[in-house]
């Protein structure tokens, strides 16, 4: 009887078949007996791969090369599709995103703790202090202090004078005939232009104007001498020598009879500075006196309140006023208007008003307490100080 396993003996895989077995029975030899000469490896599985085993260039194959006519070899480059981006690929730029973000809101709070740093320690720097003042109220003082103007006295209270003025006019008509005989009079200046020595001029000492018209002074100058080439000049009021109203002048020039024939007949002379007005000589209808006292009275009252209110606005720096120290003049032309010259009567009211240093009379005030030890002081109310000149 034929061996059936003939066939699959001599068949090409049973050659193959036991080479196996004999390799499975040495390889179970070793496994059962120890051999010293050879170390015992146990295999461990990676669980993750390794990016340094990982090439990071893939391995170039012939085909990716092309030989070019010359007979060198290029490398053909071929297109990379790209791959979709992964969920990896989404969290990274999630999280670039959220850095960024969260890089901008620290600076800007950075920037903002930096700055209300800034204005804390210099704009508010700031701190509040309470000053309470010593007051105490001097009452009725009773006692005289001593002001001086300028220089005039160191040991009194420093004062300056302001003054401030307001005119009114009023028109009057003339009503009343009477006997007029008046002298013109006016302002002129006389001038020495003949040596440095001053020159006397005795009362009643004569002026002629260029009309021939004769004036006097009424009392005795002294005309400076000049200085230099500058004649010495002084200011008197002429009168005229007689009454009439031929000697109401306006500009003129006048020459000293008494130095006539001499060296000073031209070196001395003398020049109005304006009208000499006010003669008059004779009947004339003028203006009636009670008519003149009644403007005088209406237009004074008025003076009188638009002039206080007026000093009320003068301040000086350092200066403390003393209002109830006022003093109010009045000038007007009232010889003009009962001599018949104008027939338009006009008051100037002037008031004068003392302004004292403040520090100065207020620690003369203190001084007048008996407790005053020295330091600063000031008058919290001074425009309700009074005062009464002597």
């Amino acid at each position: 009887m034929q061996d059936i396993r003939k066939p699959y003996t001599r068949s090409r895989s049973s050659g193959d078949l036991q080479s196996r077995v004999e390799q499975f029975e040495s390889a179970r030899y070793r496994r059962d007996s120890y051999v010293e000469e050879e170390p015992v490896h146990i295999p461990v599985r990676k669980l993750r791969r390794d990016v340094e085993d990982m090439d990071m260039y893939p391995r170039r194959r012939e085909e990716d090369f092309y030989e070019d006519e010359e007979g060198s070899l290029h490398e053909e480059r071929r297109a990379v599709p790209s791959r979709p981006p992964t969920y990896r690929d989404e969290r990274a730029r999630h999280l670039r995103r959220k850095l960024s973000l969260s890089t901008v809101v620290f600076s800007a709070l950075l920037a903002l703790l930096l700055t209300g740093f800034v204005l804390y320690t210099y704009v508010f720097d700031s701190a509040t202090i309470t000053i309470v003042p010593k007051y105490k109220d001097a009452g009725d003082m009773g006692k005289p202090f001593l002001f001086s103007q300028g220089e005039a006295d160191p040991k009194g209270i420093p004062f300056v004078v302001e003054t401030t003025s307001l005119s009114k006019t009023k028109t009057l008509v003339p009503s009343e005939p009477r006997k007029v005989e008046a002298k013109a009079s006016g302002k002129v200046t006389v001038y020495n232009n003949y040596d440095a020595n001053p020159q006397k001029l005795i009362k009643n000492t004569r002026f002629e104007s260029t009309t021939g018209k004769i004036y006097r002074i009424s009392q005795s100058v002294e005309v400076p001498g000049k200085k230099g080439d500058t004649p010495g000049s002084l200011e008197v009021t002429l009168y005229a020598d007689s009454n009439g109203a031929e000697y109401n002048v306006d500009q003129m020039t006048f020459s000293i009879p008494g130095f006539k024939g001499t060296s000073r007949e031209s070196a001395f002379y003398a020049k109005s500075k304006g009208a000499i007005k006010g003669g008059a000589s004779g009947t004339k209808s003028l203006v009636s006196l009670s008519d003149l006292n009644a403007a005088k009275d209406s237009l004074a009252l008025e003076l009188e309140t638009e002039i206080k209110a007026k000093v009320l606005t003068i301040t000086k720096e350092g200066y403390v006023p003393m209002y109830s120290a006022l003093e109010v003049t009045y000038e007007d032309n009232q010889g003009d208007v009962l001599s018949g010259l104008s027939n338009e009567y006009k008051v100037t009211a002037t008031g004068h008003l003392m302004l004292a240093s403040g520090p100065k009379i207020a620690e003369a005030l203190a001084k007048t307490l008996g407790d005053y030890d020295g330091a600063p002081v000031r008058i919290a109310n001074p425009e309700t100080l009074a005062y009464t000149r002597k």
